[in-house]
Parts: structure tokens; C-alpha cells; sequence
């Protein structure tokens, strides 16, 4: 018996535990690694401690104490943030708050708590509040529970938007703001009504596409060509233009304070002379169209769109049936030129790859977009082939999780040279017991008093993995549907990902920089190889310990460690000497040299 389409929209405490996933998954860990001094994250947050504490735009004062940081431009002797400055309004609530807060109680200021503070208001609950409205959106519209579900889940943990829904930058930020748009304009249209209220809602959101990131202003732009078809009630149409004027004037007024015109954005004063010229060619580093671009930004199996969140493939069909239908015809026009007007301008920049980067981040803001049509592709498939398509949404959020998941909570600035994030660094990461900084760690210290890091401390994450998949499937109505499409699931998850678990002729490449993600990987102290560098230190080493710490360094791509641990091997224990192959954290240079553009 074919399976028949739930069309009833899903309970609300099914939208609760779907949101409650999301929720966990983003605040468990926190992955920080300073000494990488990512700019895209730092001068943004460097914006938001000036504006609080110095009430002013210029960053020096702040680099003065934190360190000098890169993307910052320099204009008739101050220092500026170059990138559209939203997200360090938004991140001014948060911060203010924590001031406050060591001020009342006399609690010494900690930069790092600051950064958690102001993720976590400023990125993870906007990204949270848009996937419970998103997943409310699309259940209005019916169709299959399991594709729904898969697509709501792997953006929100299965896709680029989760590392830089945890982070303190724009591209997860300008997606949530242009799809939530988006949605007010599609259903004013389906109702041939809008408040005022919405409509002016609606204005805010859809400009501050480009107040948080320089190229949605495409999407501002069809956003409000769309506005025009959507809002029948053309006096509504001030009120739209009114929300939209807010980022707007915004934006303006920091271009004219910080760089003397409001049309005028930083990257013509940026302080590093290579960019400043990358920026100068063409219209701010967009020129000619990069071919290689097109294909890469879609379909590399490192850092392309579609592999690493494959449930997205469902567009492909998701689209032509939205165009065909009169009824959304004119709504999918737009959501299918938004994507690809933005996937257009990034072939044409200079800096399209992105850096060290998790995903294809410049095409953040399409995400949403994609999924929508993902779900209606999956609408199509399940009129012949409900099952298949159910396994093919589960398989593909499996391999979101991991392939986009887990780079996003282990280490969000992955290496241009990492071909393969799994195999290449992930796979090193997890058996030698490396971390990121975590609630599991953190309750286990505090309550406990007791020694919970390393793999075993992300076990409660790996499970909640597990439990969205089974959680997923059990979207079908009956048991044998729930347990063909989970273990289905399963076999097709594995064809998709074993060409991205198997190395290419880049490992040398990725092995140097997993050498220097090992070396300098933060919180220290929990992987395998310093538990054996301890008890060398103390004189309890033996033979079999200096083997073990040499192979371990060699997989870590630490040439030169490893022939240390064998060269000492050979000598008999050093205690005195043996931390020489760690380098201290005090030592460190300020500058670290790594720039993510």
C-alpha cells in the first residue's frame, strides 16, 4: 500500500521538539579558538565593545587592549570595521547587559564570556526563532512530515547556516532576515491582506539583508520588488517603506560618520594592502565571471552547497513545480531570483571561495529559499514514491550533520586546503579526543568538580544526532513505514558519503594545517597526545608511550613533533624537558598568522 501525504499541519508539540533539537544543538558547544583571530567574527565584535563602552565607531581603543585584528580600515587616523555594521548593532543589547552585570556584582570583565553573551543573543536566538517560524511556515502548506522536518532540521544542524548561527557574524543573520521577509510578503499575498504592523515588518526585514551583509542588497532589492505584487493594500506600502528606511539610514549614517560619505563603504580604506587592491578591482572585487567558481561554490565535495546538504536537491524538482503553478508561480519567481542573483554576483568576486570557511558561506542568504523548494520537490516525489523520498530526506540530513555539522561544532574555520573535511580533519579530531569548549565540560567542572573533556564530553551531542534522525522517520504514520525509511536511511547516507570520506591528492596540503588546528587547538590539554605528553612530564612515561605520542603526532600532520617524541624515545625519559613539544600559550605571538576573509 502506498503511503499516503500527512497534508494536516503537525502538532504543536512536534514543532516544540523539532525547536527544542535546534536549541540544544546550538548552545551546547561553543566553539572558540582565539589564536586563530578570525576577523570576520572579531573586528564585528571589536565594533560592538567600542559602541558600548567608547560610544563611538572606532575600533583602535579596543585593539589597543584585545589585539590587532584584520578587516578593519583606517580613515583619517581611526580604525573601522569594513563590514555592514548590523550585526554589531545587534550584538550591543547582549553586551551592554554583561557590562552592566560585572559592574552591579564587581565580577571581573571576561572577553571570552562577552563573545558567548553576545553569540548567543545576537546569532543563536534570532537563528533559533526563525527555524520555529520557518517549520510553522511550511507545515501551514502541508506536504510530507519527513521531507519537512529533514529540511528544517538540516538547515538549522546540517547545513553552513549552523556555524554561522553560532558565531558572531552576518551570513546565517542575512538569510534569517530575507527569508522572514520573505514569509510576511508570501502570506499577505495568499491573504490579499497585510497589517500595518507587518507590512512595516516586513520593510525592516528585507533592508537589513544588506545592513547585515554587503551583497544582499539583491535580495533587499527583489524583496521589495516583490512587496509591490504582495501588499494589495497599497496605502501599507509607506509602511513598508518606512521598516526598510530604518537599516537603511542606518548603514548610511555609519559609511558617512566612519568614512566621510554615506555611499561610501570601508573596504576603499582597508588597512591590509593586499585586500584593499583585491577590493579596488572591478566594483569592489566583483568582475569577470569565475567559471570554476559555478561549479565549486555547488557541487565540491569540500565545501560545495548541494554535498554538504544534499537534502537541497529536492529544489531541483521543487522549483519547476512551483513555476508551473499559477497559484505560487509569481512567489517562486522571486525565491528563485534571489539565489540566483546572489550565486551570480559571488562567481564574479575575487574572494569567492570564501577563505577558511565551512560551506559555500557567501551563498548563505539562499538557504531558505532552497528549502522551501526542497519541500514542495518532496511534495512531487511523494505522489509516486512516498518512501523514497522519506529515505532520501532522512539519508540526507545524516549527512548534513556530519558533513556540515560537524565541522560547524568542531572548528568553523575550516582550511581552504582541506579537501575532505571528514577523513582530513574530523575523523583525526574525534579519535584523538579533541573538543571544542562545551556545556558537558563546563556542568561537569562546576558541579562536580570532576575531569569531563575530550570525545566522551560530545557524546551528548553525537546522541542528540542520533535521536533527530530516528525522530525524523517517526514523522511517518505507521511502524513499518517509520522503520523502512530509518534503516533505508541508513544505506543511502552511506552511498552519498563515501566519496567524502575518501582523501584526494590535497592530504599533504591538509595535513599542515591540521598540524597547526592540533597545535594550537583550544581548550588545550584533553586530547590524547597531551594526557601522554603529562605523564611524560612527571616521569611516568614509558617506551610505549613515546611510540603512541610520536604515531599520534604523525596522523596530526606534526612532521616535526613526531620525530621529536621518537628522538626522545631513544633517550630515556626528560621530564624537564618533555613539554617542549607543546607550545606554551603565554608565547604565543598576539598576531596570529591567519587571516579568514
Amino acid at each position: 500500500m502506498a503511503l499516503v501525504p500527512q497534508k494536516s499541519p503537525p502538532t504543536r508539540g512536534r514543532r516544540l521538539a523539532l525547536f527544542g533539537i535546534c536549541a540544544l544543538a546550538y548552545v551546547y558547544a561553543f566553539p572558540y579558538h582565539p589564536r586563530v583571530n578570525n576577523p570576520n567574527e572579531n573586528v564585528r565584535f571589536f565594533m560592538t565593545a567600542a559602541l558600548v563602552d567608547d560610544h563611538t565607531f572606532a575600533i583602535e581603543h579596543v585593539r589597543e587592549q584585545w589585539g590587532w585584528v584584520n578587516d578593519a580600515a583606517v580613515f583619517e587616523g581611526h580604525v573601522y570595521s569594513v563590514k555592514a555594521p548590523a550585526t554589531s548593532y545587534l550584538g550591543v543589547p547582549g553586551y551592554w547587559l554583561y557590562r552592566r552585570y560585572t559592574i552591579i556584582t564587581g565580577t571581573p570583565f571576561d572577553r571570552t564570556t562577552a563573545l558567548w553573551v553576545v553569540r548567543f543573543t545576537a546569532s543563536v536566538l534570532p537563528t533559533l526563532a526563525f527555524l520555529y517560524a520557518f517549520h510553522r511556515w511550511l507545515a501551514r502548506r502541508g506536504g510530507p512530515p519527513v521531507v519537512r522536518d529533514a529540511v528544517v532540521l538540516s538547515l538549522g544542524i546540517g547545513s553552513l547556516l549552523y556555524a554561522y548561527g553560532m558565531l558572531f557574524v552576518s551570513h546565517t543573520l542575512s538569510a534569517v532576515v530575507a527569508f522572514g521577509a520573505f514569509m510576511i510578503l508570501e502570506r499577505a499575498r495568499a491573504a490579499k491582506q497585510i497589517s500595518g504592523w507587518a507590512a512595516l515588518s516586513a520593510g525592516f526585514l528585507a533592508a537589513s539583508a544588506t545592513a547585515f551583509e554587503y551583497p544582499g542588497f539583491f535580495a533587499s532589492g527583489l524583496l521589495s520588488i516583490y512587496a509591490l505584487f504582495a501588499i494589495r493594500q497599497r496605502p501599507y506600502l509607506v509602511n513598508f517603506g518606512v521598516g526598510a528606511l530604518v537599516p537603511t539610514v542606518s548603514v548610511l549614517l555609519f559609511h558617512r560618520i566612519c568614512f566621510g560619505n554615506a555611499l561610501t563603504p570601508g573596504h576603499r580604506y582597508l588597512e591590509a594592502e593586499a585586500f584593499r587592491e583585491l577590493s579596488r578591482e572591478g566594483f569592489y572585487g566583483s568582475g569577470s565571471f569565475h567559471w570554476e567558481a559555478a561549479g565549486g561554490l555547488l557541487f565540491d565535495l569540500g565545501y560545495g552547497l548541494f554535498p554538504l546538504t544534499p537534502v537541497l536537491l529536492l529544489a531541483f524538482v521543487g522549483y519547476p513545480a512551483l513555476l508551473a503553478n499559477r497559484r505560487t508561480r509569481l512567489d517562486a519567481v522571486f525565491a528563485l531570483l534571489i539565489p540566483l542573483t546572489t550565486f551570480l554576483l559571488i562567481c564574479t568576486m575575487n574572494n569567492w571561495r570564501g577563505g577558511w570557511t565551512v560551506g559555500a558561506r557567501y551563498l548563505a542568504i539562499a538557504l531558505p529559499f532552497l528549502g522551501w523548494a526542497a519541500v514542495e520537490g518532496g511534495r512531487v516525489i511523494a505522489r509516486f514514491a512516498p518512501r523514497l523520498v522519506s529515505t532520501f530526506a532522512v539519508a540526507s540530513l545524516g549527512v548534513g550533520m556530519l558533513a556540515s555539522g560537524g565541522p560547524s561544532v568542531y572548528y568553523p574555520h575550516m582550511p581552504e586546503a582541506v579537501t575532505r573535511p571528514l577523513p582530513q580533519m574530523l575523523r583525526v579530531l574525534v579519535r584523538h579526543d579533541f573538543a571544542p569548549y562545551n556545556a558537558g565540560t563546563f556542568l561537569a567542572s562546576r558541579l562536580a568538580n570532576v575531569s569531563f573533556c575530550g570525545t566522551r564530553s560530545m557524546v551528548p551531542l553525537f546522541a542528540l544526532g542520533v535521536f533527530a534522525l530516528i525522530w525524523t522517520a517517526w514523522g511517518e504514520r505507521r511502524t513499518r513505514d517509520r522503520l523502512v525509511v530509518l534503516l533505508g536511511s541508513f544505506f543511502f547516507a552511506s552511498w552519498m558519503l563515501t566519496p567524502m570520506i575518501a582523501n584526494d591528492a590535497n592530504a599533504a596540503g591538509a595535513s599542515a594545517q591540521m598540524a597547526y588546528v592540533t597545535r594550537f587547538w583550544d581548550p588545550e590539554g584533553c586530547d590524547r597526545a597531551a594526557r601522554i605528553e603529562d605523564r611524560i612530564r612527571v616521569g611516568q612515561g614509558s617506551e610505549r608511550d613515546f611510540a603512541d605520542l610520536a604515531r599520534l603526532y604523525d596522523e596530526e600532520g606534526r612532521t616535526d613533533d613526531a620525530r621529536s617524541a621518537r628522538r626522545r624515545g631513544e633517550q630515556g625519559p626528560a621530564p624537564e624537558s618533555a613539554r617542549s613539544v607543546r607550545t606554551p600559550r603565554l608565547i604565543l605571538p598576539e598576531r596570529v598568522p591567519i587571516e579568514i576573509p
